[in-house]
């Protein structure tokens, strides 16, 4: 099976490692599941975060970096330091890590969130955010869509997610809208090209600040 049918698989527990150029940047996507799978089969988190596996392997491939997907798992992959998918992480030492998750907008009031776990590395997601608002100004279909990474105005600070507060490496806990990974209409199939586009923006900031 390619990776793009296990993405779109609802079968559980698959665990999705893609080795690339870069093992300095990991890109980790923990809790996917395709669009219309709301749910994952797992008690500690129960809200799946409906294609971001199709956004985050869009990311690591600008980035050329290795990541990992966790699709339709479990257990709650990024809080246990000895689940397969924290491990993978270890085994390759990166500086950075750039988890993706999703969000319903009804938390937040921001389409994109960013965190680095704790209010001491605000400085870090405030500068990953103003470099993504840099990056994206002069495009008119992002004129509506807001970016916040300060620590104090965020919803999902991630305080307790084991994989973004771990001192081995400097962690970007990013949270995106449904716009900014689900079909435009209906229940199911792939995010947008608006999503796609995000990623680039994305990626083009994370070079900027981490090379």
């Amino acid at each position: 099976m390619d990776v793009n049918s296990m993405l779109e698989s609802t079968q559980a527990s698959r665990l999705i490692i893609e080795t690339r150029k870069r093992v300095d940047l990991v890109v980790g996507v923990p809790h996917h599941a395709p669009a219309g799978t709301p749910y994952l089969p797992c008690a500690e988190h129960s809200d799946s975060d409906e294609n971001t596996g199709f956004v985050g392997r869009h990311l690591a491939d600008r980035l050329d970096c290795c990541s990992i997907i966790a699709c339709n798992t479990t257990i709650d992959a990024n809080k246990h330091l000895n689940s397969d998918y924290t491990m993978r992480i270890a085994q390759w030492r990166p500086g950075v890590l750039i988890e993706i998750h999703g969000h319903g907008k009804v938390r937040s009031r921001h389409d994109v969130e960013i965190s680095c776990g704790s209010a001491e590395f605000t400085t870090y997601s405030e500068d990953l955010a103003t470099a993504i608002n840099r990056k994206r100004a002069a495009d008119p279909a992002f004129a509506d869509v807001s970016v916040c990474g300060r620590f104090s105005d965020i919803y999902f600070k991630a305080t307790k997610t084991l994989t973004i507060t771990d001192t081995r490496w400097l962690a970007y806990h990013i949270e995106l809208s449904p716009r900014l990974r689900k079909p435009e209409r209906g229940r199911t199939g792939l995010p947008t090209a608006l999503a796609y586009r995000f990623c680039d923006y994305l990626a083009a900031a994370l070079v900027e600040k981490h090379g």
